[in-house]
């Protein structure tokens, strides 16, 4: 099984995230094939390219739940793996900024983390009434990543951006909606007929119009350099024994022990 399928049609490239049994967390395999996808999806984009939009959707319940925790807690507690925010999910975010037409999220189910992050890296959010957005960094004891300390912030403010991240509670669609961090919200049956109406608008209209708007519009280098020090603040944070105990708890299903530390 591929974690990460991609199709073609009518110009316009559909890429899905394949890992369901894990709510699509993202784990090394994930990422990489994510990197793979975002930047082919890029080159055939390009001037004259075969790929006029492109689709980020996912498979089964959870558009994308963040960081494989399992994943996270074996490389804490082993003092491994600290270096993934730079190693991967930078590049991986740098990719996806760098599709030079339109992308449009999918999201079907909840996206937490940097399933957050990736979705507001995209052009535009068509959420489902059943879907919902979280932060989950202050709650296992570490910093935002994906660049959505930048993302969230360009779109809803410093404050609101502050009290989204470090309150840390779930973001219902509706909510969403009204804090303008989504494109439209529809009920679940209707979430692939209107992506599919969204992406056939760009994928037939003029195609360099838009890349040269979105990149004039959207700021990717301030993204990215704000992942750079999103990157720096996980590495302070990797191994702190709050988050390590974030981590426990979380997998031992109770509430975490902070000691501020």
């Amino acid at each position: 099984m591929s974690l990460v399928e991609i199709s073609d049609a009518d110009g316009v490239r559909t890429i899905t995230v394949n890992r369901p049994d894990a709510y699509n967390s993202l784990n090394r395999g994930l990422r990489l094939a994510l990197i793979d996808a975002f930047t082919t999806a890029g080159e055939d984009a390009a001037t004259g390219g075969p790929v006029r939009t492109v689709v980020l959707q996912a498979e089964g319940k959870a558009f994308c739940s963040g960081q494989d925790l399992k994943e996270q807690l074996a490389d804490a507690r082993e003092g491994t793996g600290s270096n993934k925010v730079v190693e991967e999910y930078n590049p991986m975010m740098a990719a996806l900024l760098s599709i030079p037409v339109p992308v449009i999220a999918a999201v079907q189910g909840p996206a937490a983390g940097a399933g957050w992050g990736i979705a507001m890296a995209c052009d535009f959010r068509v959420m489902s009434s059943a879907a919902s957005f979280k932060g989950a960094f202050s709650g296992v004891g570490l910093a935002s990543d994906c660049g959505l300390s930048r993302s969230l912030t360009d779109t809803v403010g410093q404050t609101r951006a502050l009290e989204l991240l470090l309150f840390d509670e779930k973001i219902p669609a509706e909510k969403a909606a009204a804090l303008g961090i989504v494109t439209t919200v529809v009920e679940p049956g209707q979430l692939a007929e209107s992506v599919a109406a969204l992406a056939q608008r760009f994928a037939a209209g003029p195609t360099a119009s838009y890349r040269e708007i979105k990149a004039l519009v959207k700021d990717a280098a301030a993204v990215n350099a704000r992942a750079d020090e999103e990157g720096d603040a996980q590495l302070r944070l990797f191994t702190t024994a709050d988050h390590v105990e974030a981590l426990s708890a979380f997998l031992e299903k109770r509430p975490p022990h902070f000691i501020g530390e």
